[in-house]
């Protein structure tokens, strides 16, 4: 019988013929079974069914993020509608309305803008767990990031937007607004193509009706302003929307963090 204050002999892992957790073992030694993760790169049991509901709660943050942007979108093609028949209706109506009108479109872009940086921020950390938890798990093998655990919760001390505005606006003009204004500018020069006419209308347009350049210039002026200068700011305002685009591709990736070394080249066109 042992001593009281000996250590008592009990089996060990080593012993049953099981790895040391904190150990990594060889393929070359071990039969090419996977490598087990140290402790420190393990989630506890006990915190797995927070983080799981944590996890369904930042999906559901961003569910109605999302659709919050929808809406923002739904309103710009309203309202792009709604300036269109207005503009065609009668042909005593200005050309001027559908310029002024992309400046209501311009507004609702800004206001979508800053809702994708909210909704940026729960995607982000969904992002993360699935990047390095979900995907650790499925593939049996350590986080990529082992300190992803840490940048989560330092996120959720001091939660920080991870886009800029100018970014986070780029984005969505690339991806929805720029057909809009598209549409607005072919609508904008329809409707001069029509008051230049004889008849002031846009059928006669469709009709077939033959207007010059020069036919075309000359009724782009409005009131006091003459057509050169509404030529040029129509020409400014849709360069800064290519420059804005332009600018907006070429900025860094703020998901670096969620993909680097995590086995994928980039995010989908899809998460955007």
């Amino acid at each position: 019988m042992p001593k009281p204050d000996a250590p008592l002999d009990l089996p060990t892992r080593a012993d049953a013929g099981e790895p040391d957790p904190g150990v990594i073992i060889d393929p070359s030694q071990d039969g090419g079974r996977a490598q087990d993760p140290a402790p420190a790169s393990r989630l506890p049991d006990a915190a797995v069914t927070p983080l799981v509901h944590f996890y369904r709660a930042e999906i559901g943050r961003g569910d109605v993020w999302r659709q919050r942007m929808d809406a923002t979108t739904n309103w710009a093609i309203g309202t792009t509608a709604a300036l269109v028949s207005v503009a065609f209706s009668r042909p005593d109506i200005p050309h001027v309305i559908i310029p002024l009108g992309g400046l209501i479109v311009l507004l609702l872009l800004c206001i979508e803008g800053r809702r994708y940086r909210f909704y940026d921020v729960w995607r982000q950390r969904t992002r993360l767990i699935e990047a390095h938890f979900i995907v650790p798990q499925l593939r049996d093998q350590r986080p990529t990031i082992p300190a992803w655990r840490e940048h989560l919760a330092a996120d959720l001390l001091r939660p920080a937007y991870k886009l800029s505005f100018m970014r986070a606006t780029g984005s969505r003009l690339r991806r929805n607004y720029i057909w809009i204004f598209l549409l607005l500018l072919l609508c904008w020069i329809a409707r001069i193509a029509a008051i230049v006419s004889e008849a002031g209308d846009v059928k006669v347009v469709f009709a077939g009706a033959h207007i010059s350049a020069r036919d075309l210039y000359g009724g782009i002026g409005y009131g006091p302003v003459p057509g050169w200068a509404m030529l040029g700011l129509t020409g400014a305002f849709y360069g800064g929307l290519g420059l804005w685009i332009w600018w907006s591709g070429r900025s860094p990736d703020p998901d670096a963090m969620v993909y680097a070394r995590a086995g994928s080249e980039g995010p989908s066109p899809w998460l955007s």
